[in-house]
């Protein structure tokens, strides 16, 4: 009998403490889906105080056109609501950051930041390949100009050959 005990225990899932885990996670997922509801009918009906309803029907051109304008003046306030929201969210995470900066040295016990990936981290390939690239083009100007150099030596070579040959000529015909 206790064998057969052991092996339903073993089929339920772990026991009791395995079967209140599951009844909670049951139960933070139903209170998920009811926040999702919650919000999704906030967010409805934020739109519909906001945006008044659509009614186009038997106005003439010129009246379209100042219902489009009046909605266009609601899309102006709105985005620049959500600028000033943006702008006052990234202002109080910088006064955040301050005051936890303060609190630390306060304390004298300091966090290390994560370091950030750069680009130049990132990116090494291409690096790599533009320090090939440059080495490469040092490398044709030193051979170009070793090539003029020598081209300089056997233009002179040939020069001083042909000087030394005139001057010869010449001792020759004083002779």
């Amino acid at each position: 009998m206790s064998e057969e005990k052991d092996f339903k225990h073993l089929l339920s899932g772990g026991g009791r403490k395995a079967n209140i885990k599951n009844y909670l996670m049951k139960k933070a997922q139903d209170e998920l889906a009811k926040e999702k509801e919650r919000e999704e009918a906030e967010r409805k009906r934020i739109i519909s105080e906001r945006v008044p309803p659509l009614a186009i029907n038997g106005k003439s051109q010129e009246q379209l056109v100042d219902y489009c304008e009046k909605l266009l003046e609601l899309i102006r306030v709105a985005e620049s609501e959500k600028w000033d929201l943006e702008h006052t969210m990234k202002k109080n995470d910088q006064d955040i950051m301050d005051l936890k900066q303060k609190a630390m040295e306060g304390t004298g016990k300091f966090a290390k930041p994560g370091l950030k990936r750069t680009g130049v981290n990132l990116n090494k390939s291409a690096a790599q390949m533009e320090l090939e690239r440059r080495k490469q083009q040092a490398r044709m100007r030193m051979q170009a100009l070793q090539l003029s150099s020598a081209k300089r030596r056997d233009e002179e070579e040939a020069e001083s050959k042909a000087a030394a040959a005139a001057v010869a000529a010449e001792e020759e015909e004083y002779e």
